[in-house]
């Protein structure tokens, strides 16, 4: 009887592992790396709703010194970031890009603020390897 317990607790934490990592998986591509952080895009997640648009999830986690820019331009709310999420969309063909939504993460995972932004379109500047990892 002692037996089945165990083989039936090993089971299910093999479940509640593979479920977890299935739920929270993505294929974060780096596109971008420097002293004040790294930057990804969710190449497995982006959708295409038109020939010339891309919408995407990125992710930049900040280094000690990001931090510090981010505490410097933001204010001292920021002083435990450790990660922002942001879903653009991208016209390919105009070389542009707004923020849809910026979510920004403490070290822990908890959110310290959230915001949506819809119509201000900037232009990429060139050579800008998000356009070009993402626009190919």
């Amino acid at each position: 009887m002692k037996s089945l317990w165990v083989k039936l607790m090993v089971v299910l934490i093999g479940l509640a592992i593979f479920s977890y990592t299935e739920v929270w998986a993505t294929d974060w591509t780096l596109y971008s790396r420097d002293d004040e952080g790294i930057r990804y895009y969710d190449a497995e997640g982006m959708i295409r709703p038109s020939e010339n648009t891309v919408e995407v999830w990125l992710r930049e986690e900040y280094t000690d010194k990001g931090v510090k820019e981010m505490v410097k331009r933001l204010g001292k709310r920021y002083e435990n970031i450790g990660y922002t999420m942001t879903l653009v969309e991208i016209k390919c063909f105009d070389k542009k890009i707004q923020t849809l939504s910026l979510i920004r993460f403490s070290k822990e995972g908890n959110i310290i603020s959230s915001g949506s932004r819809n119509g201000v379109w900037k232009y990429f500047v060139p050579g800008s390897l998000l356009y070009e990892a993402v626009c190919r």
